[in-house]
Formats: C-alpha cells, structure tokens, sequence
C-alpha cells in the first residue's frame, strides 16, 4: 500500500475545509435572506426560525471552519513554501 506525502494529506484537508465553509457560508446568506422574506411576507415564526439559523450556518462557515481551521492552515502551508 503506497503512502501518500503529508502534505498532500494536508492540502486534501485544506480543500475540505475550504469547501465547508464556502457552503456553510452559501446557506447561511440564504437562509438569512428567507428570513427577511419571511418576515417583511409576515410569517414571524419563519422569519426568526431563519435569521437565527441562518447566524448560527454563518458562524459555522466564517468564524469556526473560515478563521479557526482554514486560515491558520493556510498560513502554516505558505510558510512551509
């Protein structure tokens, strides 16, 4: 069984991760935008329900997977290079 190299493993890793949190990002901004639809149509239980996911998808894409897990990676790559 051949071995791949670390740094691939690293990258394949990065891309991953990278990809998260563009989607968590894309449903998060969409779910925002159903929630102001929701509430400016005046469906306020589907409003808020939507805004408050639609915080918590955006947290997830930008701060938890974006900041804390993509960035320092990248960083940690470049500065290998």
């Amino acid at each position: 069984m051949t071995r791949l190299p670390e740094s691939a493993v690293d990258l394949v890793e990065l891309i991953a991760l990278g990809l998260g949190s563009g989607v968590a990002s894309f449903i998060g901004v969409e779910l925002e935008r159903t929630g102001i639809a929701g509430l400016t149509g005046g469906d306020l239980v589907v409003g808020v329900w939507a805004l408050a996911m639609g915080l918590v998808a955006l947290y997830i894409g930008v701060v938890a997977l974006g900041y804390e897990q993509v960035l320092p990676r990248v960083r940690s790559l470049v500065d290998e290079a």
